[in-house]
């Protein structure tokens, strides 16, 4: 019974992954892309988009490490 929670435990650690990867990339298509592209106009506003970019991908790392972290804990115990 044991592999059988552990595989169920990988399987949702992995859907969450992917549904936060998918968001994010969502939000950074609408932070990043007209930043790139330059379509604001102004410098300090495609500045802020590209710093709300970088602390969303920080983010979800951090997010992604620490629910590793727990969900490796919780099947190791």
């Amino acid at each position: 019974m044991s592999l059988l929670r552990n595989t169920l435990t990988i399987i949702m650690l992995l859907t969450i992954a992917w549904i936060g990867f998918i968001i994010v990339t969502y939000i950074l298509a609408h932070t990043l892309f007209p930043a790139i592209e330059y379509a604001d106009g102004t410098l300090l506003i495609g500045l802020l988009r590209v710093i709300v970019g970088v602390a969303i991908i920080a983010l979800w790392i951090y997010g992604w490490y620490t629910l590793t972290k727990i969900m490796l804990r919780k099947m190791l115990s």
